[in-house]
């Protein structure tokens, strides 16, 4: 198996016990697995938080996007996601306001820039307000993001 671990984040999930958020972190950035999806009832804050911590430890950046401020804006050309893209510095990205992706058009820019551009270096959280906003963003057959996601893992330590 091809290891996607971005050269600039150091692994190593196996120091760490089983059922530890810290074992979870290094294995999705080891793992290479890079989209998922999370509820705000599910993953408060201090999880975040947690989250946040261990990513640093690695080195990673992490980061909030705010899916709604990019109504307005020049998001196809000049946005937060495309300077983090394009930045290849390892980045956790934690998207709030995904009632914004139920736009058609954003949802399908930010599928194509996940999927076309070279994105190893990042790890993206879409932070649902409730199972209805998940089946219409991510279970929608006709939805540009259908099944682009897995569930992150919130575990208790």
């Amino acid at each position: 198996m091809k290891n996607t671990t971005p050269q600039s984040v150091t692994t190593n999930f196996d120091k760490f016990p089983v059922g530890t958020h810290e074992r979870l972190i290094n294995g999705y950035w080891e793992l290479g697995m890079m989209r998922f999806h999370t509820f705000t009832n599910g993953c408060g804050e201090d999880l975040q938080n947690t989250y946040n911590r261990i990513n640093n430890g690695l080195g990673v950046q992490t980061i909030y996007i705010d899916l709604r401020s990019l109504a307005g804006e020049d998001y196809r050309n000049k946005s937060e996601i495309m300077d983090v893209i394009r930045s290849d510095k390892p980045t956790w990205i934690w998207f709030i306001n995904c009632e914004a992706l139920l736009n058609g058009s954003l949802a399908g820019w930010l599928r194509s820039i996940l999927t076309t551009y070279n994105t190893d270096h990042i790890r993206v959280i879409f932070v649902l307000d409730n199972q209805e906003q998940f089946s219409n963003i991510f279970q929608c057959y006709s939805a540009p993001l259908y099944q682009s996601t897995m569930a992150l893992d919130l575990q208790k330590s």
